[in-house]
């Protein structure tokens, strides 16, 4: 039997829950390029893309109930890998405007007190 790739992802949390809905619907699939070990996958330190396929002639039901469950893009190209609709955990924080606004007060409340301590008449 011929397979077909249907979606692609790094995210093990979205391969698991499209796992579990095809073996729902009795859908034939395979994973593919899972081959990370399973302390790296517990420590969440997944890097490689899993495939998912399905036989080619459960192709379009299996992008319709992927479209209906919410994974958007199903019938995505070969050559470009999916988007996580999680966001990423290593991203880098953004320091917002009030951060900003703290570390100045700050540094003017101690400018203040060094002033006053240094201009008080002995």
């Amino acid at each position: 039997m011929k397979y077909i790739t249907v979606y692609r992802t790094t995210d093990i949390t979205e391969v698991s829950g499209i796992k579990e809905i095809f073996v729902r619907e009795s859908i034939n699939f395979k994973i593919l390029d899972t081959g990370t070990s399973p302390e790296e996958t517990d420590a969440g330190l997944k890097t490689t893309e899993s495939r998912i396929q399905v036989e080619e002639k459960q192709k379009e039901r299996a992008k319709s109930i992927l479209t209906k469950h919410g994974y958007s893009d199903a019938d995505q190209h070969f050559e470009t890998p999916h988007k996580s609709r999680l966001p990423d955990s290593r991203a880098k924080p953004m320091i917002g405007k009030w951060m900003i606004f703290l570390l100045v007060a700050l540094v003017v409340l101690i400018a203040i007190i060094l002033f006053t301590w240094f201009m008080i008449p002995e």
